[in-house]
């Protein structure tokens, strides 16, 4: 699809899955992965070339041609205004989401830029409760030291599968931040969300079952296998302190993974922020 100076290629409604489910602490930010159901929508390929940032802001200056690297949030308003005429009322215009942005790699329509750092709609966030699970980009609180800030796909430079998640400062322009945009249908519905609290009983069951099994069961039978019975019994308290040491620090690297957030699984906020479990 023709939109000025752009061209659209359509994502078809699906449903795509958002974060990781390893139980590792050091994953604990990109935790949990959850369903989310998408609707049809158009994005770009590629990001916004040099030439197009300039016909779109009405720039006369001669431009190399290539991606267009360093946006802010003036900049980032700019372009979407440019084209917000062009497109029908029903569309919002602007940076994906993060499940859109997957949803479209993972259907072949979007072609990572390697090395880039891809802006999205999403506020920054520390994990990945309360996320939308239609696709709509995640709203900020409105305070805090990342207001000023929003997340972002950082492609590895050698391998375009390889990604992670970050944020980028919007009151200034970096270097290799680009911009990618997508017509979005506009959603009037209140979101269905990731719940916002995790069953803490479940994961404490979790810690406790791991750091037996992992620390301190091993920490008793090695002495034993190895013809030191008396110790386990003599030297209990070193053999539990060193259990519960070892239990804690793989506590980083492994856990057994934690299950997905199905759409079922998800709530529904009214105006008065009082959740609705569905």
């Amino acid at each position: 699809m023709k939109v000025g100076p752009l061209t659209f290629a359509e994502v078809k409604a699906g449903t795509t899955h958002v974060g990781d489910n390893r139980g590792g602490w050091i994953h604990a930010s990109q935790r949990p992965r959850h369903e989310v159901r998408l609707p049809a929508f158009l994005i770009l390929e590629s990001p916004l070339s040099t030439s197009e940032v300039a016909d779109l802001v009405g720039s006369d200056e001669t431009v190399e041609e290539g991606v267009h690297e360093g946006i802010d949030a003036a900049l980032l308003q700019r372009i979407c205004a440019a084209v917000r005429p062009l497109v029908d009322e029903g569309f919002e215009v602007r940076p994906p989401s993060m499940a859109e942005w997957t949803h479209a790699r993972e259907s072949g329509v979007l072609k990572p830029q390697q090395g880039a750092l891809e802006v999205l709609a999403d506020a920054p966030f520390s994990n990945h409760r309360g996320a939308p699970m239609d696709g709509r980009p995640r709203e900020g609180s409105g305070h805090g030291p990342l207001m000023e800030q929003l997340a972002c796909i950082e492609v590895h430079p050698q391998k375009a599968g390889a990604t992670a998640t970050s944020s980028v400062p919007m009151d200034r322009r970096l270097p290799g931040t680009v911009l990618r945009l997508v017509l979005s249908p506009k959603r009037t519905s209140p979101a269905r969300t990731v719940p916002k609290q995790a069953d803490r009983a479940a994961n404490l069951r979790i810690e406790v079952l791991s750091t037996l099994l992992i620390g301190v069961v091993p920490s008793f039978l090695i002495p034993v296998v190895r013809g030191f019975g008396s110790y386990a019994l003599e030297g209990w308290g070193n053999l539990l302190f060193g259990g519960l040491v070892a239990g804690f620090v793989t506590g980083a690297v492994w856990r057994p993974r934690r299950p997905t957030v199905t759409w079922d699984d998800g709530e529904i906020y009214d105006e008065d922020e009082r959740s609705v479990s569905q």
